[in-house]
């Protein structure tokens, strides 16, 4: 699988766009679906403790929401079902160590499939090495850590100091990866929840839609994180089984859109170009 580009590239290398465009189109001709997802994003509550500038959440209000819990083990319960074998996110555009569920959570999914990959992606402000031993205890595979600063730009390898004790901990071990972020960068938009001026012409395909299964809190399956609002619905999990949502007509149309370069609905207000190649 292709290392996904640092996040501060809103557009992406149009080699690996290509590439991907051409495998799909053909899948698609074949079998007369697409690909199964290799990733699932949970998002198991709303908030978050930080508001950076590039962020939605300093953008757009919303109201706490948290997962029921029959939602989340009705999810991973159906991902074990069909031998689903990829990366579980338990975030959207969330803080996951804000889930006091968290550990529990890890510890189901990974007791319900040993092939789970469970990930989280943190800003690390809640980090603690005691509690970095307890994720890692439960079966957590990844532990990803975004330490944004302000002063990033004038000290480009400064390390926040409650993370330094768990670096140094686990500087041997390939589970935790540490970012030096900075809270000024420009990401893209977010479909339009971040004011920015571009221009749509500029901005074709992206592949998000097609390995990336995204569950909103309420258990709706929506286009991606890019969704902040939560303006699109393709099926609930309480109702519909993951790859009859997955093989979606209402998914495919926007998928089929997509590979002609032409951005429909939610993707018509997005200035971000998901074009690694992931297949």
């Amino acid at each position: 699988m292709y290392k996904e580009i640092n996040n501060k590239a809103i557009r992406k290398i149009d080699g690996f766009k290509n590439s991907d465009k051409l495998y799909l189109q053909s899948y698609f001709n074949k079998f007369k679906k697409f690909p199964m997802f290799s990733q699932v994003l949970i998002e198991t509550r709303t908030d978050c403790n930080k508001r950076c500038s590039f962020c939605p959440q300093s953008f757009y209000n919303r109201k706490l929401a948290i997962m029921k819990w029959g939602i989340y083990k009705l999810i991973i319960d159906s991902l074990a079902e069909i031998g689903f074998a990829g990366r579980i996110a338990l975030l959207v555009s969330n803080e996951p160590l804000l889930e006091v569920r968290l550990l529990k959570m890890i510890k189901y999914a990974k007791k319900k499939s040993s092939r789970f990959f469970i990930d989280i992606t943190t800003n690390g402000t809640l980090l603690t090495l005691n509690f970095v031993d307890q994720l890692l205890s439960v079966g957590l595979d990844n532990l990803n850590i975004n330490d944004y600063r302000s002063d990033r730009e004038n000290a480009k390898e400064r390390i926040s100091y409650h993370l330094v004790s768990i670096l140094e901990t686990y500087r041997s071990n390939p589970k935790i990866t540490y970012n030096a972020r900075s809270t000024k960068e420009v990401l893209p938009n977010y479909a339009g929840v971040i004011p920015q001026i571009y221009s749509p012409v500029e901005f074709g395909f992206c592949n998000f839609p097609y390995r990336k299964l995204v569950f909103s809190v309420k258990g709706d399956v929506i286009l991606c994180c890019n969704d902040f609002k939560q303006e699109t619905n393709f099926g609930n999990i309480k109702t519909e089984s993951i790859l009859s949502i997955w093989n979606s007509k209402e998914l495919n149309n926007i998928r089929v859109s997509l590979l002609n370069e032409i951005r429909i609905g939610l993707c018509s207000h997005c200035n971000d170009s998901q074009s690694y190649s992931v297949f």
